[in-house]
């Protein structure tokens, strides 16, 4: 089966989450990261279009790493952003199969991601790339009795509603905890009164 991430195009993908408002706070989310841990070395999975990427400050932040299943969505990344961050390494990938064959990351943000594969798994990859006192920040999904995707006319993105599963935070931090990385802050992140953004930060404690 194709993955149905392979299936979205860029603009539907974009005009939906502008639509219900989750682009505008993940962005914000990134914003929030990239200040306050000033990373040398910063991974963004599940990239998309390069949503945040334009707060990356090239004095601190030398190199980037964007990722992502769908190639058509590096290729507008590599676009938009290769005259911006000289260091900008673009990786197709399927972070559920693939190796993630990247080291010493000091900030790796996964925004809306681990609702699509099998957490653990993927956990495992991110948190075996990070440097000393690297910095693992994480956004998931909350419902409240209503569907993972919300309805818009971008119809393409209903069928993600196959894939996606919701996040058992406590499963997670246990797992992040156990790989000793120690919570540094959590929020939750109302945008409906029935969804919530959860946000979660870990730093690696050596």
């Amino acid at each position: 089966m194709t993955n149905p991430w392979l299936d979205i195009s860029h603009t539907d993908y974009e005009n939906h989450m502008t639509a219900v408002d989750q682009a505008q706070v993940l962005n914000k989310l990134t914003l929030h990261s990239l200040q306050e841990y000033q990373p040398e070395r910063f991974a963004l999975l599940g990239c998309s279009t390069g949503n945040g990427l334009e707060h990356i400050n090239t004095k601190i932040t030398k190199t980037v790493f964007a990722i992502d299943i769908n190639p058509d969505y590096l290729n507008i990344v590599h676009k938009k952003f290769k005259g911006r961050i000289g260091n900008l390494k673009t990786i197709n990938m399927d972070i559920a199969k693939d190796a993630l064959n990247i080291e010493k990351i000091d900030l790796f943000f996964i925004g809306l991601v681990l609702e699509y594969v099998e957490p653990q798994v993927t956990l495992e990859k991110i948190i075996a790339t990070l440097s000393h006192r690297g910095v693992l920040v994480i956004v998931i999904q909350k419902n409240k009795g209503t569907a993972f995707v919300t309805k818009t006319q971008y119809k393409s993105l209903e069928k993600l509603s196959k894939i996606s599963n919701e996040v058992d935070e406590r499963a997670i931090d246990d797992f992040i905890r156990s790989k000793q990385l120690e919570l540094l802050n959590r929020e939750e992140l109302e945008l409906t009164a029935n969804k919530s953004f959860i946000l979660i930060e870990y730093r690696k404690k050596y």
